[in-house]
């Protein structure tokens, strides 16, 4: 179950030990708290396994989770660490047992999240990936839509290439919304390459 970082600790550890009694065992809990501190408290306090998700991706240091002894569990979700190569460096220094997660992608993410979970030496949970249902639609023809049959999704050979119709039919029409990607997008850049920010996306 995942908590998205709403609970303060004494909330928390509560929530957690009820919905363990009513599941008859929980596997584990996503980010039961907002900061790594909170999360190394709950940990402390009960017998379910805590996952680190906003800890490890929005941390100036994600190895802090780590360290901290805050978590048993490190959700990778490749996107927004920048890539396979340095989520699997992530995850190799966190030492921690490995969930790959969705950021909430189109096929042609949900592919990068399927190289990421098959280069992992071990892989001992389920990964969250069946999420393009919660999505309007994909930008890659359905033939190569990354979705789930009888939960496992199939590999490509492949990465998925994005279908120029369906690219202009999901177009961003919203002026606001488009500027605000186009700012993260910079912000992004800044934090990858910071040689190579000229302030154009």
């Amino acid at each position: 179950m995942d908590a998205n970082g709403v609970w303060e600790v004494d909330t928390a550890v509560s929530h957690i030990r009820q919905l363990d009694r009513a599941a008859g065992g929980l596997e584990y809990v996503e980010q039961p708290c907002r900061t790594i501190e909170e999360l190394a408290a709950v940990r402390r306090q009960v017998d379910v396994r805590i996952a680190a998700d906003e800890s490890i991706r929005r941390a100036e240091d994600p190895m802090r989770v780590a360290v901290a002894g805050a978590a048993d569990v490190a959700v990778i979700k490749c996107t927004p660490l920048g890539g396979v190569r340095r989520s699997l460096r992530i995850a190799e220094a966190a030492g921690l047992p490995c969930v790959v997660s969705s950021a909430l992608e189109t096929s042609v993410g949900l592919a990068a999240q399927l190289a990421l979970a098959g280069a992992l030496p071990e892989l001992d949970f389920a990964c969250g990936l069946g999420t393009l249902s919660l999505l309007q639609g994909d930008v890659v023809a359905d033939s190569d839509s990354l979705r789930p049959v009888n939960g496992y999704l199939p590999v490509p050979r492949t990465p998925p290439t994005p279908d120029p119709a369906l690219l202009d039919t999901y177009e961003l029409t919203d002026a606001e919304q488009a500027a605000w990607w186009r700012e993260r997008l910079v912000r992004v850049r800044a934090a990858l390459d910071p040689a190579r920010v000229s302030g154009d996306t």
